[in-house]
Order: structure tokens, then C-alpha cells, then sequence
């Protein structure tokens, strides 16, 4: 994988030189000749190829050389991002994955745990560039539920729409009097919809995103059973709504929700960074381990009031580090790889009705070295809540997913993000195999 990966970015360069070491030899050859070139076009050209002279045996082993590897990139990288080499893996990921999200595997989607897909870069060992992920569409009036009438049109037949009444009853529930007299009943700002270009040449993730709040976003998650705190037993109302939750134009309206960037650090020797979720957020599965860090939208993260951001993903990651590690900008170009910045995937976390775009980086330093320069910055507590594990930890981490005393060690959404960063790290295939393979020796 290194040496695809390696090839991938240095192809052009190698190619170049071949072509150029080819063609210059064919050029000196051709005008050492006599003769005229389009009358005597095949005694040119079998002086050209002269295998036993030196030019001749450069230009046949360069052009041999050129189409060889080609092919062999060609091949691996169709190898390597083909969604499902096997029909044992989806039916994996369906005893993996939560009961009102299993019909939705397969057809490119991927899931594990509480969330799936629903959108993936198609060549995932790669990912988009942050130039690669647009705002296609920005609503800045604020979100209103539907009306009765057009709830039923919209959202299909429902146990339960979400309406007015019921949204400004949940404003004046006494735990939410007391979030909006804190002033904390801040702006959101929501996805809308997300869609592929279809430009095998210059392929984009396109964003719709609007403006909302937490009091809506609240009320949308208390509703499917977030404020019971049961991550894992999912009420039949989410059910009912996972199944309309597509990408593009065939999905149902998106509610009120919280667009989250999921970043996952990877360091120079290969680890992946964790960091335990405070205790102080209550309704964000305290104490349980996340891979990496999750940051919500801002408006300044991607428009300045007049025009969007160039790479407003890498703005919006800047800002992640900048809060997440208590780091300057000095900290922040000393430690992070930015032109490293890829983005896998947008997905959907079923246990609380949101949407993530799922990223990932790298730090200019091994585990420990970046320990040593970020633990100054944070307080002692904060500082005891980074791990890392290794990407031969996944699979067996993935796996425990169904062991109920082990389930809880890992936040919800930090099980998709460590399948998709595999796969991203080794292809489907060999992702697959691996998978499957810690899958049969617990058996």
C-alpha cells in the first residue's frame, strides 16, 4: 500500500521522465539515420528499436517499463476501490451495525455501529482534497418544520412528525428555560443535503447548509431517545426516519441538525490519536474514548459574510486544533501536516440524528513526541485523556462492538470512523480480509 500510495503521488514525475528518456533517444536515433523518414519509415524504425545497440535497448526498456507499471497502478487501484470484494463483508457489517440501519448496507453504503455513509469519495485510499469538498448552497433563514399539510408529503407516513407546537412546548420545558437564560441556545448550522459531481476527472462533494439552533437540534434529539442516554437501543421513530435518510435528491428533507467535522490524527509512526470525552458533556457519551475529535460548524468557518472560504474544511480543522489543544498558530504550523487533509466520507450518526464529515490528518511528530509538545498547552486532566492504538488494534476494537461490558469504551460514531480510516489506510480488499479474517478466529 505505501508503494501504491508512494506511486500515486510521485506518477507523473516518473512518467515524465520515461517519456522524455524515450522520446529524446528516439530523436537523436531518427536524425543519425539516412534515408526519408515517411519513405523509409520502417528501416527507421527498426534502427530505432535496435535492441542490440544501447539507444535501442534504452528506448525498448523505457517504453516497456512505462506501460508495465501503468498497468499494474491501473489494475491495483481498481483492486483496491472496489466497494465489496467479498458477500461475506456486508452480511458482517449487518451483525455490526444497529437493527434501523442494516437495510440500508450495501449499494456503496458502509456502516458500523450507530452510523452509515451517505456519501463515500470514490477512490477512498486517496480521499477528497479540501479544494474537493464545496458549499454549494448556503440558507441563512432560520429552519421552520413543516406545516401539518405538507408534513405527510414530505417525510412519508410517520408515528410522529416533528411540528411547532411541540418544538415551542420543548422551549418552555424547565431544563431548557435554564439553557436559554444561560444564553447557550446557540446558532447551528445544519445540512441540508450533500450530492457527488459526477467528473470522473475532477469528482467534488457538494454541500447544502442552513442555519438552525440548539433548542431545534434538542428537540429533534430528545425525541429519538438521546436524553434517556441508551446509545444502543434505538426507538422505533429513528427507525422509521433512518430509511429516508439518503444523499442527493432521493433522500427526505434533513432535519434540524448540528454539521460535525469527525477528524481523526494520525501520527508520524502510524498511530491514531484518542481522546476521552469530558465529563462535562453530558449529552455527548462522557468518558468514553473518540478517534480523534469532533468540531461543529461555525458561520466563520466557511463564509466571511459575503463569500465563502477557499478550503473551508482546512479553516474549519485549524480552528478544531486551535480549541481541542489550547495551541497558538506557531503550535498549530509546527505540528500539523495541513497539505496531509483528507476527507473520506460524509456521514449520518444514527444515535443522535447528525451528520459528520469524516476527515482525516497528519502530525509532524511519533505519538509520544506530539504528547510531549500539547501536554503543556492542556491542563493536567486534559493531558491524561490522550491514547492511541494502532491500526492492527481496529479490527478486534470493531469487533466489540457487540460485546455489551465493551461497547461503551469507544464513543458511537468513533466505530464507523476507525472502519473507514482502514479501509482508507489498506484498501476494501485487503480492509475486508483482515476484518474477516479476527471475525472467524473469535469464532
Amino acid at each position: 500500500m505505501k508503494l501504491f500510495v508512494w506511486f500515486r503521488k510521485h506518477r507523473a514525475t516518473i512518467n515524465g521522465i520515461l517519456i522524455t528518456l524515450c522520446s529524446s533517444l528516439a530523436f537523436n536515433t531518427i536524425s543519425d539515420t539516412h534515408g526519408n523518414l515517411f519513405r523509409d519509415f520502417t528501416e527507421i524504425l527498426k534502427q530505432v528499436f535496435e535492441f542490440r545497440s544501447l539507444s535501442g535497448f534504452l528506448i525498448f526498456s523505457s517504453l516497456v517499463i512505462l506501460v508495465l507499471i501503468n498497468l499494474a497502478f491501473i489494475i491495483t487501484r481498481a483492486w483496491l476501490n472496489k466497494p465489496s470484494l467479498s458477500k461475506e463483508f456486508p452480511e458482517l457489517m449487518k451483525k455490526f451495525t444497529s437493527p434501523h440501519l442494516t437495510d440500508s448496507i450495501g449499494n456503496g453504503c458502509i456502516s458500523w455501529g450507530e452510523g452509515k455513509t451517505l456519501e463515500i469519495c470514490n477512490d477512498i485510499i486517496y480521499g477528497w482534497n479540501p479544494d474537493n469538498v464545496l458549499i454549494d448552497k448556503y440558507d441563512d433563514a432560520q429552519y421552520r418544520f413543516f406545516a401539518p399539510e405538507e408534513q405527510e408529503k414530505a417525510f412519508g407516513s410517520k408515528s410522529y412528525h416533528f411540528n411547532d407546537r411541540d418544538y415551542w412546548n420543548f422551549m418552555k420545558s424547565g431544563s431548557f428555560k435554564e439553557v436559554i437564560r444561560k444564553g447557550n441556545n446557540l446558532q447551528r448550522f445544519m445540512l441540508k443535503s450533500c450530492v457527488k459531481n459526477y467528473d470522473k476527472n475532477n469528482r467534488k462533494i457538494l454541500l447544502e447548509i442552513g442555519r438552525t439552533e440548539w433548542s431545534q437540534t434538542s428537540y429533534v434529539w430528545d425525541h429519538f431517545g438521546k436524553i434517556s442516554g441508551d446509545e444502543t437501543g434505538s426507538n422505533d421513530l429513528m427507525k422509521e426516519y433512518s430509511c429516508g435518510i439518503k444523499s442527493g435528491s432521493a433522500s427526505d428533507p434533513f432535519l434540524p441538525n448540528s454539521l460535525c467535522m469527525h477528524l481523526l490524527i494520525e501520527t508520524m509512526d502510524n498511530k491514531l490519536i484518542l481522546s476521552q470525552i469530558s465529563e462535562s458533556k453530558r449529552n455527548d457519551n462522557p468518558g468514553t474514548w473518540a478517534a480523534t475529535l469532533g468540531e461543529q460548524l461555525e458561520l466563520e468557518d466557511f463564509t466571511d459574510g459575503n463569500n465563502y472560504h477557499d478550503h473551508f474544511i482546512s479553516k474549519w480543522m485549524r480552528r478544531a486544533f486551535l480549541e481541542e489543544y489550547k495551541m497558538d498558530d506557531s503550535n498549530y504550523q509546527d505540528l500539523v501536516d495541513e497539505s496531509s487533509l483528507k476527507c473520506i466520507s460524509v456521514n449520518f450518526e444514527s444515535d443522535r440524528y447528525n451528520f459528520s464529515l469524516f476527515c482525516t490528518v497528519q502530525v509532524r511528530y511519533t505519538f509520544e513526541a506530539f504528547c510531549k509538545k500539547v501536554k503543556i498547552l492542556l491542563s493536567t486532566d486534559e493531558a491524561s485523556k490522550l491514547q492511541a492504538i494502532t491500526l492492527n488494534d481496529i479490527p478486534g476494537i470493531l469487533l466489540n462492538y457487540n460485546n455489551p461490558n465493551r461497547r461503551g469504551d469507544y464513543h458511537p460514531s468513533t466505530y464507523l470512523r476507525l472502519l473507514l480510516f482502514y479501509m482508507h489506510k489498506y484498501g476494501y480488499s485487503k480492509a475486508e480480509s483482515n476484518i474477516l479474517k479476527a471475525y472467524s478466529s473469535r469464532l
